[in-house]
């Protein structure tokens, strides 16, 4: 009797907060996109989609998106948007969006804003340009005001 009313009140709180706000579910079609590009093959795909189903990172991902991130959304207003991994030399970035098609960006401890520019992020810092992001492929690239590449991000 207890856990069915714990379930239940569980339920109705799940429902109280996300109600009327259905958001993009950015996490889990990364965690898609990203098992799309695994392998060529669709029966590779299908086989990492289910060991994904299985270890459990898609509930988890939908769970962050339903409960955490989406409400997050609504009640800020802003989107939850990031990404964040480390580059080829181990350096650690992450990329926040700042919801109004700006985003921050992290990167060897040094913080820039970017803006999107035609197929180019252009970054600056405290309003000086500083150089421009450029996706080739699976790469991206970073130019610097001085034309030298100074990191490619995957």
């Amino acid at each position: 009797m207890k856990k069915a009313m714990f379930l239940t009140m569980a339920a109705l709180a799940v429902a109280a907060v996300s109600t009327g706000c259905i958001g993009k579910f950015r996490l889990t079609n990364k965690v898609l996109a990203w098992n799309e590009n695994v392998h060529e093959e669709e029966w590779a795909q299908e086989a990492v989609f289910l060991l994904l189903h299985f270890i459990p990172v898609y509930p988890i991902s939908i769970f962050a998106d339903a409960i955490v991130f989406n409400s997050i959304e609504f009640w800020t207003e802003k989107p939850v948007d990031f990404l964040a991994g480390t580059d080829a030399q181990g350096n650690a970035y992450q990329l926040v969006s700042n919801g109004d098609g700006t985003a921050t960006l992290t990167y060897k401890g040094q913080t820039c804003q970017l803006t999107k520019q035609g197929d180019t992020l252009v970054a600056t810092k405290d309003g000086v340009y500083m150089g421009t992001f450029a996706k080739q492929g699976s790469v991206m690239t970073f130019t610097a005001a001085d034309g030298s590449v100074q990191a490619a991000l995957r």
